[in-house]
């Protein structure tokens, strides 16, 4: 049972009475998130206590009615939900289907409802004010804030729309057709035409198939529609549609903690070798997290994968999410202290920072993303001046690459390498909590360890999402998949849970999310809006990589021995690991195949059993849906 659940009766009974607003009060915190403010109460082993303070990476908590303090570690607290799991839930997978247009307006409704709530004067007066700034009545103002304060969160404030989706289209498959086609070689080309060109282009094509021509607004409407980035750069080249279709920070300031982080990657200059052999597999990739007002750093990712949405996923989860204390550290030293929920991050326009899931998944937990400008190296200056730092201490260590091929000389980087991914990970841990974080940083005047701990005594509250598990999940590549009869497919693999007949019907479309490090499972969207996770059909397969599946298709699509299916990618998968193991000489690519397998988290564990998997298996009748009885 969901602890959530089992502690209900713990919450109501709690729970403080509702009470009036105070005018100076700070606005409510989303109810996905988890204030760190002594006070509030939170849950830990299924139980509801109040915080009573921090203490690096550890709280002290009070349970109702005791009088002895607990030290707990801050990952094991969650937020006790203002509104019921499954309605975050929705709101968090709704949120991906607004329109912008409406997602802007909820935004503007936020930022005048925050101002009513945390403004000067009576409430009456601050009512007025937001109703006329918004052009509401002070009833509509009202019942908002009464949305916000149950749980501040953007969605809160989105309107419930009547009537049929205006997104949908109803034109017909060939009259769209005609319409995208007409666009493309009548709109989106230079020299620009006018939006009646398309219209006619239109109107003759569907003469000529012998088609009803559709209206004039439902083609300025689709032509309207269209990304103002891709227009302009169709319609008036690159360097033109910049001052058009790229938006752009404006002054880059934060005086506290947690007000404003910057995110970026580097191909990291030191060679690494894999765990087995000691054999040089190549250079990782580091992601790393800034806070600009203190210089601290929230979080790193380090991987073999190039940048990716996963990598900034697990870039903000290690940010924001305390960090575990690392196996090199002595007991008392290396505490990393630095952790919470970021008002905006600040990031460059590479591909992985523009997917849909980090976007709108930002926004819902009350993070603004915001974008460099393009040429504008000056926007990203701390985040830069830190990769530069780690770097020069980087070139340190044994494999180092130095900062360019004059730099290192003769030296031999990949006979050198000494450390494997895990080790060097070890290492940046130690080197930012051990060093980083306790060295004078000159345009700071202090120490990034001391600044931290300036801003938590003026009055900053670190916040942690109230759910770490659902909060990490959210960020995961998403797929639609249709439930058969026996099961869900996804990269040839089937996947079985007894509960999928009681999620879905068969044919039936499931929101899909999975994890490319480990595909062992997939997590499946409920129909109560809650994420359960799905196994292999045979729990025999072992755990593998998106990276090693898709290699393994390759290598049979090379063989073209017969239809691929499971059976055959798993085998081709064993083949591939038995050479990686037995070979005295393996290839670097295939060490660096090899090399994630040391980095997975355990498997499900299956209690052992006397089942022969060798014999066929016999269904029963009632796991045979459609069949006649």
């Amino acid at each position: 049972m969901d602890c959530l659940e089992c502690c209900g009766e713990h919450v109501s009974s709690f729970r403080p009475k509702t009470r009036r607003r105070s005018t100076t009060t700070a606005p409510p915190d989303s109810a996905l998130r988890l204030e760190l403010r002594p006070g509030e109460l939170v849950l830990w082993d299924g139980r509801v206590f109040r915080l009573d303070s921090l203490r690096g990476v550890r709280a002290r908590i009070l349970e109702s009615g005791a009088s002895e303090l607990r030290e707990v570690p801050l990952t094991e607290l969650r937020g006790v939900p203002s509104l019921p799991t499954a309605q975050l839930d929705q709101r968090a997978e709704n949120v991906r289907g607004v329109e912008q247009l409406v997602w802007n307006k909820a935004q503007q409704r936020e930022t005048v409802i925050r101002e009513a709530l945390t403004g000067d004067g009576s409430m009456t007066t601050r009512v007025e004010a937001a109703a006329q700034s918004l052009g509401l009545s002070a009833r509509t103002i009202r019942r908002l804030i009464t949305r916000y304060t149950a749980s501040a969160q953007t969605t809160s404030l989105i309107d419930h729309v009547r009537g049929p989706n205006k997104r949908h289209r109803r034109l017909g498959a060939d009259i769209e057709r005609i319409i995208d086609a007409a666009i493309q070689t009548h709109y989106l080309v230079r020299p620009r035409k006018p939006m009646e060109s398309v219209y006619k282009e239109v109107r003759r094509r569907c003469h000529a198939e012998n088609r009803v021509t559709p209206s004039r607004n439902s083609v300025i409407k689709r032509i309207r529609a269209l990304d103002a980035r891709l227009v302009a750069r169709k319609r008036l080249g690159a360097k033109s549609a910049e001052s058009i279709a790229l938006s752009t920070p404006g002054m880059l300031e934060a005086s506290e903690a947690l007000e404003l982080i910057q995110i970026d990657h580097t191909l990291a200059d030191v060679m690494i070798v894999d765990s087995v052999h000691r054999r040089s597999i190549g250079r990782p990739w580091l992601s790393l997290a800034i806070d600009v007002a203190t210089r601290s750093v929230l979080g790193f990712h380090l991987g073999l994968e190039a940048p990716s949405a996963l990598a900034v996923a697990l870039c903000i989860e290690h940010a924001v999410l305390p960090k575990n204390r690392s196996a090199a550290a002595p007991e008392a030293e290396m505490t990393w202290d630095m952790f919470g929920v970021p008002k905006t991050i600040l990031v460059d326009n590479g591909s992985e920072f523009h997917g849909e899931a980090l976007t709108r998944g930002c926004a819902e937990y009350g993070i603004a993303l915001t974008y460099r400008p393009v040429a504008r190296p000056r926007f990203g200056a701390h985040i830069e001046r830190l990769i530069g730092t780690m770097m020069g201490r980087i070139h340190l260590l044994p494999g180092s690459t130095d900062s360019s091929p004059t730099a290192r000389g003769s030296y031999q980087s990949e006979n050198e390498a000494k450390l494997t991914l895990a080790e060097l990970n070890e290492w940046l841990y130690l080197e930012i909590a051990g060093a980083y974080h306790h060295d004078i940083h000159r345009m700071i005047g202090t120490t990034p360890a001391a600044a931290w701990a300036k801003s938590l005594a003026r009055g900053t509250v670190p916040v942690l999402p109230a759910d770490p598990a659902r909060f990490v999940i959210g960020f995961l590549p998403i797929v639609h998949r249709k439930l058969q009869r026996n099961g869900l497919f996804f990269e040839r693999i089937r996947y079985w849970a007894d509960v999928l007949p009681a999620i879905a019907q068969p044919t039936e479309s499931l929101l899909t999310r999975y994890d490319p490090r480990d595909l062992s499972r997939l997590y499946v969207l409920t129909p109560s809006k809650s994420y359960q996770a799905v196994p292999y059909a045979d729990v025999r397969r072992p755990p593998i990589t998106l990276a090693e599946l898709r290699f393994a298709h390759a290598e049979l699509l090379r063989e073209a021995k017969g239809s691929i299916n499971e059976e055959r990618l798993f085998a081709m998968h064993a083949r591939q690991q038995a050479i990686i193991t037995d070979a005295t000489k393996a290839t670097k690519a295939a060490r660096r195949r090899k090399e994630p397998q040391q980095r997975r988290p355990a498997p499900l564990e299956i209690p052992a059993t006397a089942i022969d998997y060798g014999k066929d298996v016999i269904p029963l009748e009632s796991e045979l849906w459609g069949s006649e009885q």
